[in-house]
């Protein structure tokens, strides 16, 4: 009777702990270490001690985003503020210098001080 109960225990053990299991369809199986995460490919996987925004905290996309990459953009964004205004100052000073080149010409009495006017 003992033998009978031993292999019936036996054969649950095997058929429930080490039998075959099954993914959804276009997934695959995978094995993971411990500490291993699991991260659909519909989400963004983050560190523990990541500081994250709540999805609404953005309008523009609806998902999250993390402070170290919020950093990242706010800091690109400012450079490129930054190259911005200092294009806009080299377009005024360019403007006034050619303002000043085409007034210099108009006023200019010959052809020689036309010339210099534009050097």
């Amino acid at each position: 009777m003992q033998k009978l109960i031993l292999i019936f225990v036996l054969a649950l053990v095997s058929s429930g702990s080490w039998g075959d299991f099954s993914c959804p369809d276009g997934t695959n199986a995978a094995c993971l270490d411990n500490g291993d995460q699991v991260c659909p490919g519909s989400a963004k996987c983050v560190n523990n001690d990541d500081v994250c925004f709540d999805k609404h905290t953005c309008p523009s996309g609806g998902s999250f985003i993390c402070e170290s990459e919020y950093d990242d953009i706010l800091n690109n964004y400012k450079k490129v503020v930054s190259q911005h205004n200092d294009l806009i100052s080299e377009n005024v000073d360019l403007r006034e210098r050619r303002l000043e080149q085409k007034n210099c010409v108009l006023n200019a009495s010959t052809l020689e001080n036309a010339h210099r006017c534009v050097q």
